[in-house]
């Protein structure tokens, strides 16, 4: 009787996603012969500002939270506005680790570039927005989007895959030992890889002097990921003189993603902020 009730709420849950978004993406159809990748597609309202926002939930690398911080997300932006698409992105519960996350996310910026005039975008103002370990994956994209990992499948991209914005909210920033995410790290980079890897991964320790504009957020009570990862992220970003807004909520925990009716007042006072840097970077 339990896994028919079971059954039926996870029915309802996909039914509730699906009945929101417009439309469900297969990045990788004819690409990789099997893929559990997804977008799910949020049309901007009527005053569409051509920006496109693909969003990166959390999970530690093994598995998402997409619906907080996917759909929930992509359902106020798309109504301010902004043509959103929730990524689900591969993961270690499926047995994916470096850099199929990062051929992933590629391969989605490629494929709304290719189909922008379809969906009254402009191809050169795609953004990623990613929470917790999404919030590495997006700095990740931010720092190495020029190092192709589609040549494998034969794709050349026709223009730049560098992000217009990243935004990371509560990150992870470090693979190393002092602060890192042990459980993001351990999925991402498992023993069977390079310790090199560690070093490459750590986002403060390779910010590049043109990375895109960066909206870095942390909850300063943050039990999971420690908020030090964000403070010296912004202290690279200072040092390289990258142009970022740095928001430090004092409370809110981490996991949130966006609710705007819930006791936890940051998960729906940090969006707020993010609108007005979106505005302010002229990204409409």
């Amino acid at each position: 009787m339990k896994s028919k009730h079971l059954l039926l709420f996870l029915f309802l849950i996909l039914f509730s996603i699906n009945a929101f978004a417009q439309q469900i993406i297969r990045p990788w159809k004819g690409i990789r012969p099997v893929s559990r990748v997804r977008m799910w597609h949020y049309q901007a309202g009527k005053d569409n500002s051509g920006v496109s926002i693909i969003i990166l939930p959390g999970g530690s690398y093994r598995h998402l939270g997409i619906r907080q911080e996917g759909h929930a997300v992509a359902r106020f932006l798309s109504q301010n506005g902004y043509n959103s698409f929730v990524l689900r992105y591969s993961t270690r519960m499926y047995g994916h680790s470096y850099p199929v996350m990062m051929e992933d996310i590629q391969r989605a910026v490629m494929w709304i570039q290719e189909h922008a005039e379809e969906y009254g975008v402009d191809p050169h103002k795609i953004g990623v927005l990613g929470f917790s370990a999404g919030g590495h994956l997006a700095g990740w994209m931010g720092t190495y989007f020029d190092d192709n990992h589609l040549v494998k499948y034969g794709l050349v991209p026709s223009m730049s895959l560098k992000p217009a914005f990243v935004g990371m909210i509560y990150p992870v920033i470090s693979m190393m030992d002092e602060i890192v995410h042990k459980k993001s790290r351990n999925n991402l980079l498992p023993s069977d890889l390079p310790l090199s890897l560690r070093q490459y991964m750590s986002l403060e320790k390779n910010v590049r002097d043109d990375m895109p504009p960066v909206f870095l957020m942390a909850c300063q009570d943050d039990p999971v990921v420690n908020p030090e990862n964000s403070y010296r992220y912004n202290e690279a970003l200072l040092e390289k003189g990258i142009p970022h807004t740095f928001h430090v909520f004092e409370a809110g925990g981490h996991g949130f993603g966006y609710e705007p009716n819930g006791k936890n007042k940051t998960a729906a006072n940090w969006m707020a902020d993010f609108l007005q840097w979106m505005k302010n970077n002229d990204f409409n």
